[in-house]
């Protein structure tokens, strides 16, 4: 069996009615270049795979995470490369190619991204890759020694921020961050989390988290006090205990947190 130049790892949690669009899209693009279809199955009730049946899945008991499911992934997958995807993405003519080739062409780069447009949206694409401080997880793309060299994605993150950490992580190692700005993918959004807003406190305590792994310590102030000012004005103002359970959770894992800090910041010799 020929090993494949690519993995591709998809991560599902209650997105089946996405994933025909999805696999149309894909099977378009005769510019493919070898690849294998990972499918990880966040223990949806939509029984997903019947939508899929050409990906290797693996159904997990329980919701671990969309990180979490990117590493169950990542670790059979077998190609060079690692690209992570979301359900509610459509991809286009050659997307894959123009990643790879950028990837090639920058060994300095560790993680890459298309442009990502809403369903319909009109931009002009310009060559060439731009850089980048943060890139969308809905279709991010590295090495496979870059991947383990950074660890994957931390599983502490269970949802939202498991992308930006990533990135800032390998902007420390002094690797690159970059988006294509020659190809591009269509992304409905709010999909692949399964339609649901009652993650929210999870944004808030990943942010928290993933500033005081890696930025400096005026950016982790102003992003905490920044939490405060804002949430009257948030959707869930009427629960006002999600923003505690976020910021008390960061303070019971502070000691860990601050000893990945000083792991991660820490000159590399």
């Amino acid at each position: 069996m020929t090993t494949p130049q690519v993995s591709l790892i998809l991560v599902t949690y209650n997105s089946a009615a996405l994933l025909p669009l999805f696999a149309a899209a894909l099977a378009c693009d005769k510019n493919m270049p070898s690849y294998e279809l990972i499918a990880v199955d966040n223990a949806s009730s939509d029984a997903p795979w019947q939508q899929l049946p050409a990906a290797t899945w693996i159904v997990l008991p329980q919701n671990i995470g969309y990180g979490g499911a990117c590493n169950r992934g990542a670790a059979q997958a077998t190609g060079d490369y690692v690209i992570f995807l979301n359900p509610d993405i459509t991809v286009r003519e050659g997307w894959l190619h123009q990643l790879i080739a950028h990837l090639e062409a920058h060994p300095e780069v560790a993680c890459i991204a298309p442009e990502t447009f809403y369903p319909g949206e009109q931009r002009t694409l310009q060559p060439g890759i731009a850089d980048r401080p943060t890139l969308p997880g809905a279709a991010l793309m590295m090495r496979r020694t870059d991947w383990d060299a950074l660890g994957g994605f931390d599983e502490a993150i269970f949802l939202y921020w498991e992308d930006t950490d990533l990135c800032w992580r390998a902007q420390t190692a002094g690797r690159r961050t970059v988006v294509a700005c020659d190809t591009a993918i269509d992304h409905i959004r709010g999909g692949s989390g399964g339609g649901s807003a009652r993650w929210i406190h999870h944004y808030i305590r990943n942010g928290i988290y993933a500033h005081l792994k890696t930025r400096s310590w005026p950016a982790v102030s102003w992003f905490v006090l920044r939490q405060f000012i804002v949430w009257p004005w948030r959707a869930v103002r009427r629960q006002p205990q999600q923003l505690a359970r976020a910021v008390w959770w960061n303070i019971t894992r502070l000691p860990q947190t601050l000893a990945l800090r000083r792991t991660i910041r820490s000159p590399k010799k």
